[in-house]
């Protein structure tokens, strides 16, 4: 059987929802703006001698202004970055709950396990509760302790093992090689995309030289152009990326995978905070 995400926690299924919908506002935001500035320069080239053309260049320029504003007070980034933060520690924990593995041990009654994996859950929230503030009404709606947790953590200990090793660690190992290759292929792709562009300003620089009574050069026009692309390259970042024989052998294993899948996140929001 498979974790689908409806059999997560409630809040990893709010953070992630909150974490894509802010990702492909972000994206939004940033391509529009970037075509913006590229037609702005485009009529600076060509001149706003004419009153039609001079309020086609002021409406874009100021849409950019707006759309920068705009990506500046909804801080769509900083909750795509936060909302996956939370959502991944929450996976983390909760693998961690249906594994049996440390701090959700057996006790002598499931009801204290359950409490202090609530407790982490609100210890998550409480670490970004400045930007994630939105998420509480959709959160307090739904189970937290979700049945096919419960269900997972009451099997035996071979069959949780074989449940991690396909869910999780085979899922995690897929997902990075798709992700490694998808960004490998389109960074070359963007990479190249930049290299023309500033070529081509490179070029009509040194053809403006030469003709100087030419009035049309568009040089600015791929130098914003070779700008934009190196900014999509940097919001993508296309150019980053045992043996158990028993309860508790598993139990160990799941909590080093787990460390080492947190550790990742956290770099990544580091990374991001650095900017």
């Amino acid at each position: 059987m498979s974790m689908d995400d409806c059999q997560y926690p409630a809040i990893y299924q709010a953070a992630n929802d909150a974490s894509i919908e802010a990702q492909s506002r972000y994206l939004r935001f940033v391509k529009v703006h970037s075509f913006l500035l590229t037609v702005a320069a485009g009529l600076g080239v060509y001149g706003i001698e004419h009153r039609e053309s001079a309020i086609a260049a002021a409406l874009v320029v100021v849409g950019a202004i707006f759309t920068a504003l705009l990506m500046l007070t909804r801080r769509d980034q900083d909750t795509w970055y936060r909302a996956r933060a939370v959502a991944e520690s929450v996976k983390t924990s909760t693998w961690r709950f249906m594994m049996r593995a440390d701090p959700y041990l057996e006790a002598e009654s499931i009801q204290e396990v359950k409490s202090g994996f609530r407790k982490r859950l609100c210890s998550i929230l409480n670490e970004h509760k400045d930007s994630l503030h939105h998420l509480a009404g959709t959160v307090s709606e739904s189970e937290q302790i979700t049945d096919e947790m419960c269900r997972v953590r009451l099997l035996p200990w071979k069959d949780r093992a074989s449940f991690y090793r396909e869910n999780r660690i085979d899922e995690q190992r897929t997902w990075y090689a798709r992700k490694s290759a998808y960004n490998r292929q389109h960074g070359r792709i963007w990479f190249g995309i930049l290299v023309v562009f500033q070529a081509l300003a490179v070029l009509f620089v040194i053809l403006r030289v030469g003709y100087p009574d030419w009035g049309y050069w568009p040089s600015e026009v791929f130098l914003v152009a070779a700008g934009a692309a190196l900014t999509w390259i940097q919001v993508k970042k296309f150019r980053e990326l045992e043996s158990v024989c028993d309860d508790d052998g598993l139990a160990q294993f799941v909590v080093d995978s787990e460390n080492a899948f947190s550790r990742e996140h956290t770099q990544w929001l580091a990374r991001k905070d650095s900017y």
